[in-house]
């Protein structure tokens, strides 16, 4: 009778799976118990049986598992075999060397089933979800600044020069006067503008208030402007018009006279400027010639028929006029009355009109003497070497009133 090696049987039992181990268990247990009986009959003592055990049992290349005395005991906490054929051939080993009859192999025997390592419930590891944390953004480079070292900006260009006015004519004379700033613009929109040419048969003759001069001799101080020749008030030199007192300013003078009289200008006059403190205006004007019958309507006295003297006033200005122009010169020691440069006869005539030169201020009350100041020739010429030509062109009357003292 041929016998199949225990070991080969041993791995068809675990191939056939556990669900089939009880029918396996039982055909083994009855061929392993009468191939055993064979085998006793057989040997001649037990000494020969001992010594042909190893012969039935392969070696096992690892140490078994040990299996508890009690075989009815159930193992605890046995680990896996890793070898399911040494693990039965062990058992079987061990239930043949204890029993001397039958041999019963129960499954209590034998150690807990082969688990395969990867059939074996894995530990459950909890793993703590960390908070999810963003990746940090890569730094971002700082920006690339391209410092472009600016040039200073070329200075504006200066304004260009502020044209002079002027009595010429050019860009600087009478047509252009409003045009060279905002605040002449009278000298073009007024309405009220001198001088006028006074028309003597067209004076409204009235019962005027006289012009009290409070004049007292200063000392002189004056300048030539480039326009005329201009001589500075002082305090407690006044007239009183119309119970209103107006301070002496300046003095100046034009050659021809600025006012008309029947369409004839005087040889020169002289502008005697006053002002109140309020800002309000008079101009008291005194035409200069070398003759008396400077216009029709002016009575001829006796002592017109002599020969014209030197005015002592305006020699002494013009003795002292500055070298260079608008440069003052206040010469010491020397004073002048302004009541010289006045006629006897102070009757006169009387408009609202304007400054005569910019800003063409409107408002000022002009007051004309009828009675011109005799000068000599010679102080006439002497006066046009310095200025001539000096004067505003003639203005529009409008819709005025000339005035004239009775």
């Amino acid at each position: 009778m041929t016998t199949t090696p225990f070991p080969t049987f041993a791995k068809h039992f675990v191939l056939k799976g556990i669900g089939q181990f009880s029918l396996g268990l039982a055909l083994m247990a009855g061929g392993s118990i009468a191939i055993a009986a064979e085998e006793k009959a057989k040997e001649p003592s037990p000494t020969t049986a001992q010594t042909a055990k190893p012969a039935i049992v392969p070696a096992a290349p690892s140490i078994a598992t040990p299996v508890s005395k009690n075989p009815a005991a159930p193992v605890a906490a046995a680990k896996p075999s890793s070898n399911s054929d040494q693990d039965m051939a062990e058992a079987l080993v061990k239930k043949i060397s204890k029993s001397s009859g039958d041999i019963v192999l129960r499954s209590s025997d034998l150690p807990p089933p082969y688990q395969d390592p990867k059939a074996q419930a894995k530990p459950e590891v909890k793993v703590e979800k960390k908070a999810e944390v963003k990746p940090k953004e890569p730094p971002k480079p700082d920006p690339i600044v391209i410092i472009v070292k600016e040039e200073p900006a070329p200075p504006p260009p200066p304004p260009p020069p502020e044209i002079p006015w002027t009595y010429a004519d050019g860009p600087g004379g009478p047509k252009n006067w409003a045009s060279l700033r905002k605040e002449n613009q009278l000298c073009d929109a007024g309405k009220m503008q001198s001088p006028i040419n006074i028309i003597t048969d067209n004076t409204v003759k009235g019962n005027l208030s006289p012009i009290v001069f409070e004049y007292q001799p200063l000392l002189l101080s004056l300048v030539d402007n480039g326009r005329s020749v201009e001589v500075s008030g002082r305090t407690n030199n006044n007239i009183v018009l119309n119970e209103k007192k107006y301070r002496l300013v300046a003095i100046h003078f034009h050659k021809p006279s600025e006012e008309a009289f029947n369409g004839e200008r005087a040889e020169m006059s002289a502008h005697l400027m006053h002002e109140h403190y309020d800002g309000s205006k008079v101009i008291v004007a005194v035409l200069m010639g070398t003759s008396p019958r400077l216009f029709d309507g002016v009575p001829e006295k006796k002592w017109w028929n002599n020969a014209p003297q030197d005015n002592p006033l305006f020699q002494i200005i013009l003795s002292h006029v500055p070298l260079v122009r608008n440069q003052v010169a206040s010469p010491r020691n020397v004073a002048i009355n302004p009541l010289q440069l006045l006629p006897e006869d102070r009757t006169y005539y009387t408009y609202m009109g304007s400054l005569t030169e910019p800003p063409c201020t409107e408002g000022v009350t002009w007051i004309i003497m009828k009675t011109p100041l005799l000068v000599t020739p010679q102080q006439i010429h002497s006066f046009g070497q310095i200025h001539n030509n000096n004067v505003r062109p003639l203005q529009p009357q409008g819709d005025r009133i000339v005035k004239e003292i009775r």
